[in-house]
């Protein structure tokens, strides 16, 4: 049923079968559109040697005809910093920019450790754990999480209150986005939808501030409506337009 699901919307899934773990189940109970609780039902222990050469192995196989690598990390354990690693590597030799969001909001996760992303995503939470500061300002600790990820670009999504940029230049820029919803509807791939779109929009030339704004719209795009519907080229297009 999953591939059916996923080939449908255009995505080619390469499978790597780990028998010790279950697939990962995630369960929301809602009232409405409110989330009340989250149940998920998994085993985040790193990838044995055998399933992290394998998934090396497929990658450089999809590096030969690829534009852009984005690194999605749940924290379950695909994507252990060896992998991540020999990735950033294939990456750099082959001159392909790459991405990256690593997911804190029920595990633990540290966003830096992507080094040299072109664009790295995160929440205020997960720009705190990632530099292990709870104090000091949000400016402030965003700083140190670009110095320390030696990162060009950091997007740091603050929900309602919408987004801060920061773009490493010959100096530090700054610059911050209103929320362009302020009724969501659903949460459910927000992030996602911020990260893929901003990173396109960077790939075919556009700035980092074009490429946010246009992230922002995608995003405000999928808390629109329920449940986490990927967007088409003909959403995004309309609502540049509006």
């Amino acid at each position: 049923v999953g591939h059916k699901m996923i080939t449908a919307y255009g995505v080619k899934p390469i499978f790597i079968y780990d028998s010790s773990r279950p697939t990962v189940l995630k369960q929301r109970f809602k009232a409405g559109s409110k989330t009340l609780l989250r149940v998920s039902n998994l085993r985040s222990h790193d990838v044995a040697e055998e399933q992290e050469n394998e998934i090396f192995h497929q990658l450089l196989l999809a590096l030969e005809k690829t534009d852009l690598v984005v690194f999605s990390d749940f924290n379950y354990g695909c994507l252990p910093q060896s992998l991540v690693e020999r990735i950033i590597s294939a990456c750099k030799k082959k001159s392909i920019p790459y991405v990256a969001d690593s997911q804190a909001s029920s595990q633990i996760g540290d966003v830096s450790r992507f080094e040299e992303a072109d664009i790295l995503s995160a929440t205020e939470r997960e720009v705190r754990l990632s530099v292990n500061d709870f104090k000091s300002g949000l400016q402030n600790v965003s700083l140190k999480l670009l110095e320390r990820a030696k990162a060009k670009n950091l997007l740091v999504k603050l929900g309602a209150e919408g987004l801060v940029i920061l773009a490493k230049n010959e100096f530090i820029e700054t610059n911050s986005l209103m929320a362009f919803n302020s009724n969501p509807v659903d949460v459910a791939g927000t992030g996602d939808a911020l990260l893929a779109a901003s990173s396109l929009c960077k790939l075919v030339g556009g700035s980092i501030w074009e490429s946010a704004y246009v992230g922002s719209l995608a995003a405000a795009l999928q808390v629109s409506r329920m449940g986490n519907i990927p967007l088409t080229r003909k959403d995004l297009i309309f609502a540049i337009g509006s």
